[in-house]
């Protein structure tokens, strides 16, 4: 691979995977069941990105609000403050005029500077949006817009429990972004455990096993030397199945 500017996610143990990051204004797909991490990845990765690498960062949610989000971190951040500094933005659409996300997408990015962007989640828009063509379209008009604007930006969604292989629940998700991260639940006896797969990641090498990751008090901690322990059988989303 050529030399390759990086975004470090500043989530300890990740970057080791990704060999320093994640290539600059691309796109990452992060998937996984219900309560597997993908909301608290995503504002982490826009935490350290404003405290400690000077990168404003904008939260879209069409889910939570801003206070729920906040209230939900299971770390000792001073988030607050970063907020009010003005280094990271949290805003919620209701996308029920779909076809005006893209612009207010754009409008906020522009008004925030923003360098990193989390939306959270694809899997929401069929909340608003029946018809699945046109959700698609709305993915990929969002995809073009956030690389015109030269973000580095996560999307999340969620897997079905059960069907760890279909991450894509729109048939493009998996495709238009840049790079993949899959996380799973595992049930180990009578304890869950958090996984995380590095699936794909374009323009970089990265490492191909699966992993535990823990929420420690100040945030994730992927264990980068150690590999995930095989399942006992009893699945929680996709432990014991294919990643």
């Amino acid at each position: 691979m050529g030399d390759i500017e990086k975004t470090k996610t500043g989530i300890e143990g990740l970057d080791e995977l990704l060999q320093g990051g994640i290539p600059e204004n691309h796109s990452i797909y992060v998937a996984g069941p219900a309560g597997s991490g993908k909301t608290t990845f995503g504002i982490e990765f826009l935490y350290h990105g404003a405290k400690e690498m000077n990168q404003n960062g904008l939260y879209i949610s069409f889910e939570e609000g801003k206070e729920q989000i906040i209230d939900n971190l299971p770390f000792n951040w001073d988030l607050e403050s970063l907020i009010g500094e003005g280094k990271i933005q949290i805003v919620k659409y209701d996308p029920y005029q779909y076809e005006n996300i893209i612009d207010l997408i754009r409008s906020s990015v522009k008004e925030n500077n923003a360098e990193r962007v989390v939306i959270d989640s694809l899997t929401a828009l069929n909340l608003y949006v029946d018809d699945t063509k046109d959700v698609r379209k709305m993915i990929l008009d969002m995809n073009e817009q956030l690389r015109k604007l030269s973000c580095t930006t996560l999307y999340t969604g969620e897997i079905k429990t059960g069907h760890p292989e279909e991450i894509s629940r729109y048939g493009v998700e998996e495709f238009i972004a840049d790079g993949v991260i899959k996380l799973a639940l595992s049930k180990q006896g009578s304890e869950l455990s958090n996984q995380l797969l590095v699936r794909k990641m374009r323009g970089t090498d990265h490492d191909k096993k699966i992993h535990p990751f823990k929420f420690e008090n100040d945030g994730l901690k992927v264990y980068a030397k150690e590999k995930a322990f095989e399942s006992s059988g009893d699945s929680l989303g996709s432990g014991d199945e294919p990643f």
